[in-house]
């Protein structure tokens, strides 16, 4: 089971680690501290203007430093025009980092979290997310429940 844990992690890293800011994204530089937004949609587009996630937050709060304490999010990650996966939090706080010149999208949380795929969906309690290390962790109490398409996968070895 642990195997089949860590190629799950790895194929989801392989599809979120593209999801990153484009250059041209300057967000950040008109956000100021209590700013408050309803109705949030953030798309992270590749070098080549594709698609390849989107955070969505019913709710987001600029607290100190440039954090974001986000209510109801949702991150779509995209292969090609389709969803691959979708998370699920009701509270995260998210920011950006600059790193070598490149803007990094920084997701964390200690409450609850799901992430739903066609052959799996996991739940667990706390996550973080950083395009910068390209690494996706549920913290604490994960569970993965394998869908029934799963088991038509090609490929996989349990």
């Amino acid at each position: 089971m642990k195997n089949v844990v860590v190629h799950i992690l790895a194929l989801m890293l392989v599809h979120v680690a593209s999801a990153q800011v484009p250059p041209a994204n300057k967000l950040d530089e008109y956000m100021e501290t209590g700013m408050e937004v309803a109705g949030v949609r953030a798309p992270y587009y590749d070098e080549e203007g594709n698609l390849k996630a989107q955070l969505y937050g019913g709710y987001a709060k600029i607290l100190e430093g440039g954090v974001a304490d986000v209510t109801n999010l949702r991150i779509d990650v995209f292969e090609g025009k389709k969803v691959f996966m979708s998370l699920f939090a009701p509270q995260c706080f998210t920011r950006m980092e600059e790193k070598n010149g490149q803007k990094l999208l920084m997701v964390y949380s200690e409450g609850d979290v799901l992430i739903d795929m066609d052959q799996m969906t996991i739940t667990g309690k706390g996550f973080r997310f950083s395009s910068a290390e390209n690494k996706f962790e549920v913290l604490h109490n994960s569970r993965v429940v394998v869908k029934e398409s799963a088991r038509e996968m090609k490929g996989a070895e349990f």
